[in-house]
């Protein structure tokens, strides 16, 4: 599979260069002490079950996270999973929380949280992976491992949607977008904020069109502000075609029996989930275990089925497939002068 990961390489450079230099602020914690790099695996795996739980702090897909935690506890049953979905600014309250009190919280998170996780990355926050599974190539020479400590995971891609009363054709390219017989508000689109969808505009421009955005004003597309506005108008019949839409919230929809389609172009746009294992964790071990369990093969094929995954022997069975990858791009996204430029352009083309 080809990949591309824009904007990973000043992450990986950013981690490596505070990596073993200490950075752990010496936050009071009551945790469990955490196995060490060293430790013997099937020790871990007998303290793990021992430990019997795990927390996980979650903003992965639904889909995703129910397979996981559900294979995950298939094969340790004697380790229940414990998903908690908050927001990212109330994860990041509560993590600072616990590490500062050694309260009990969340052992694994899964955060878009872009800024904060940099941060704290650099402070020291995050454990290293020690589980075996880590020592497959496709981790550690593809660029979704950063720095031993952090996954970021294609788990929810960005497709193209319909609504099949309205539309009867088949859209494979956002070129397919410009079709004269979606103007006039057959096309809902999102706007430029947040900085990701601004992110998603420009991957469309360098990827498909360069013109794109200029020529889908012309179109005088619908402009909706999140993509879970739009799925909701493109199954209401409100537009006939969705050129920002979750594959995830796609499969929901036409399971239950909403009248939409959907099509994974290639390249395909993902926004980069981070797993990671928090050092004031009170279930280390269980931790370790459930994110070794999450990078290997049999994990991989529960959480990214509607995804994709860098496991060859897995990215066949996955929705994306072998579609080319592209994750955001984090270093304009989080710029905030070429957000806030791109956002001012695009609405002066919109008038919105």
């Amino acid at each position: 599979m080809k990949r591309s990961w824009t904007g990973a390489a000043a992450v990986v450079l950013a981690l490596s260069l505070v990596a073993g230099c200490g950075g752990d602020d010496g936050a009071t914690t009551s945790a469990p002490a955490a196995p060490s790099a060293g430790a013997d695996w099937a020790t871990v795996v007998e303290a793990a079950k021992k430990e019997g739980h795990v927390t996980w702090y979650s903003v992965a897909p639904s889909s995703a996270r129910e397979a996981l935690k559900a294979a995950f506890e298939a094969k340790y049953p004697e380790i229940t999973v414990e998903i908690r979905t908050i927001s990212t600014a109330e994860m990041n309250s509560a993590l600072e929380a616990e590490r500062g009190s050694g309260a009990q919280g969340g052992d694994v998170v899964t955060s878009v949280g872009y800024d904060w996780i940099f941060d704290k990355a650099k402070q020291g926050w995050f454990a290293d992976f020690i589980g075996p599974s880590f020592e497959a190539p496709e981790w550690t020479e593809s660029g979704y491992l950063i720095d031993g400590r952090i996954v970021a995971a294609p788990l929810g891609l960005l497709v193209l949607g319909w609504n099949t009363s309205l539309f009867q054709d088949k859209i494979t390219t956002y070129d397919d977008l410009l079709d004269p017989r979606l103007g006039n508000g057959a096309i809902g689109v999102v706007k430029p904020e947040p900085a990701l969808h601004a992110d998603h505009w420009a991957f469309v421009e360098e990827n498909f069109n360069k013109d794109y955005v200029k020529a889908l004003a012309a179109q005088k597309p619908k402009v909706y502000p999140s993509a879970s506005a739009l799925q909701e108008a493109l199954a209401a019949g409100e537009v006939a075609v969705g050129s920002f839409v979750s594959a995830t919230d796609m499969i929901a929809l036409k399971e239950k029996g909403a009248p939409v389609d959907y099509a994974v172009p290639s390249p395909v746009w993902a926004a980069q989930n981070m797993f990671f294992i928090v050092k004031s964790a009170h279930h280390p071990n269980a931790a370790q275990l459930f994110m070794d369990f999450f990078v290997s093969p049999e994990g991989q094929l529960a959480a990214a089925k509607n995804g994709s995954s860098p496991l060859k022997s897995v990215a066949p069975q996955t929705l994306g497939g072998d579609s080319k990858i592209v994750f955001t791009n984090l270093d304009r996204a989080l710029d905030a002068k070429w957000a806030g430029e791109y956002a001012a352009k695009w609405h002066e083309l919109y008038g919105s």
